[in-house]
């Protein structure tokens, strides 16, 4: 009888694991059948929980440079002091002064009209990362925020609307223009628009060498095909001034451009506080880049803040 019950007990676990197996059998048909996975879509799914924080950050300039490059944004100065009665140091005042900067109206606006023109991507390629110029863009925000400077920085696409249009690449400018205005009604503060790019040179006629260190080289270009183009020319000239002070060597020139063959405009008939500027080219690589925007930043910000007065 005991035997009877002990092989009894046993057939009750065959079946109720044969019953297992068959809902787990139903269950994968299922969710095969819906569509709900795949023989990637698991893996993804693992992949999406554990680093989805991960690649919400990845677009953020300051996580990229971190954690891909090794390299840190400009970080905030904190002085201890010995002496205990003294206000100690702690995070409230950072925080502040993220909070001022936030109820700041923008005053500049960045934009690529060539929006995909990539750097060198050997650093980044493990990370999936286009090093292009919407990415210096956006670090040169982070830079310029550091500064005190509240900033846009323009990520529509262009491509994207240069193809709605049916326009070839040459077209461009006219989707960076459709964007500057947009951005210009909505944010009527905005007063300085950047126009950043980068060079397709020699890497020896786009890098400088400052203190041991590689510096993306800076070129402005300013379009002679409209009426007004003194005040860009003169803007430019005294942003060159202010750069070449702090390094000529990470200065190239002012390339002026009209006739035949070329834009001529550049869209800076659109305000006189416009500027197309090309930081470093090609064969640069985006530390390099990075190491100019780190000193053009506070060079922008003096500069603006003397041509506002």
């Amino acid at each position: 009888m005991a035997k009877f019950k002990r092989r009894r007990k046993s057939n009750n676990l065959i079946i109720y694991f044969g019953l297992f197996l068959i809902s787990v059998a139903f269950s994968i048909k299922y969710l095969y059948k819906e569509n709900l996975i795949n023989n990637n879509t698991v893996v993804s799914k693992l992949l999406n929980d554990n680093l989805g924080n991960y690649h919400n950050k990845i677009s953020d300039a300051n996580f990229i440079l971190k954690y891909a490059l090794n390299l840190d944004l400009k970080k905030e100065e904190y002085v201890f002091s010995t002496n205990k009665e003294e206000k100690e140091p702690d995070t409230l005042e950072v925080s502040n002064e993220k909070d001022e900067l936030e109820e700041k109206e923008p005053l500049v606006y960045i934009y690529n009209t060539h929006q995909e023109e990539k750097y060198l991507s050997e650093t980044l390629e493990p990370y999936n990362i286009d090093t292009n110029v919407l990415l210096a863009s956006k670090m040169l925000k982070e830079y310029l925020e550091d500064e005190g400077l509240k900033v846009i920085v323009e990520e529509q696409s262009v491509t994207n609307l240069l193809h709605s249009l049916n326009l070839k690449y040459g077209g461009s400018y006219q989707v960076s223009r459709i964007f500057m205005e947009n951005a210009s009604k909505e944010n009527p503060t905005l007063r300085y628009f950047i126009d950043l790019h980068r060079d397709s040179s020699k890497y020896e006629n786009t890098t400088a060498e400052i203190d041991g260190e590689k510096y993306a080289k800076i070129l402005f270009v300013v379009g002679l095909d409209h009426d007004n183009y003194e005040p860009n020319l003169a803007l430019a000239e005294n942003l060159r001034k202010k750069i070449e002070n702090y390094n000529p060597n990470l200065f190239r020139g002012i390339m002026k451009k009209s006739g035949k063959g070329v834009n001529g405009i550049y869209n800076q008939d659109f305000s006189p506080k416009t500027l197309l500027m090309e930081v470093g080219g090609q064969y640069n690589n985006i530390s390099e880049v990075n190491n100019t925007l780190k000193v053009l930043a506070p060079i922008l910000k003096e500069f603006i803040e003397d041509d506002m007065k």
